[in-house]
């Protein structure tokens, strides 16, 4: 196996954000600004400030995974803010720490922008990591980790981990079989058909009678 990769549910992204809620309540942080880092923690961001009723929601950007399961190597800062947090308390919203490097990042920059307090959470703390948030939904050890797929990445996480078995068409059967052969990977969390189809459509594969395949 390469490594491992799971699906992750809407119902599972319901529970480790409201774990968020429940640690910020509980240790009485009630921020002024909820950050998302792009781009994988603006949707939980959303739901935070929601669940927290905080209307300032702000994004900045981080750069460290490239394509699936892959570092692009330091972490990097993208975009920053447009915005005077200065004398506000900040909470920094990201979907999984960890490397730890671009939560550490943000972190750092929002903290040289003279905020009167800045803590962090990501709905997934991995053990180990070289940066522990102050709240997280849930913690896992290394043993546990996996290449998560949340449910805002699924077509471009499914694409870069399928396009490897592409050179000559396959049908969506054996593809299934070799995702999961390869990264342990439980197709049947999601349409990987209708998924397929989306993205020939874009002309990012081509269809072959029920078979798919790089152009």
């Amino acid at each position: 196996m390469e490594f491992k990769a799971t699906y992750v549910s809407w119902k599972e992204i319901e529970e480790w954000t409201k774990g968020i809620m429940k640690m910020v309540i509980e240790n009485h942080y009630n921020p002024d600004i909820i950050i998302g880092i792009a781009r994988g923690g603006l949707v939980p961001a959303r739901m935070v400030a929601d669940y927290l009723f905080k209307k300032d929601l702000l994004s900045i950007k981080t750069e460290h995974w490239g394509l699936t399961a892959t570092m692009n190597g330091k972490a990097v800062l993208r975009e920053k803010l447009n915005y005077d947090v200065s004398g506000k308390k900040v909470l920094i919203v990201d979907d999984i720490t960890d490397t730890g490097e671009s939560m550490k990042l943000s972190y750092n920059y929002v903290k040289s922008l003279n905020p009167a307090d800045v803590k962090t959470t990501s709905m997934l703390y991995i053990d180990g990591s070289n940066y522990t948030p102050d709240f997280y939904g849930k913690g896992l050890s290394k043993e546990e980790w996996a290449w998560f797929v949340f449910p805002w990445n699924v077509y471009e996480d499914t694409y870069n981990l399928s396009k490897k078995f592409m050179d000559a068409p396959v049908g969506v059967g054996e593809l299934k079989e070799k995702l999961a052969e390869n990264y342990g990977l439980n197709v049947e969390d999601i349409d990987l058909e209708e998924v397929l189809e989306n993205i020939a459509a874009l002309k990012m594969l081509k269809r072959h009678e029920g078979k798919f395949s790089i152009p």
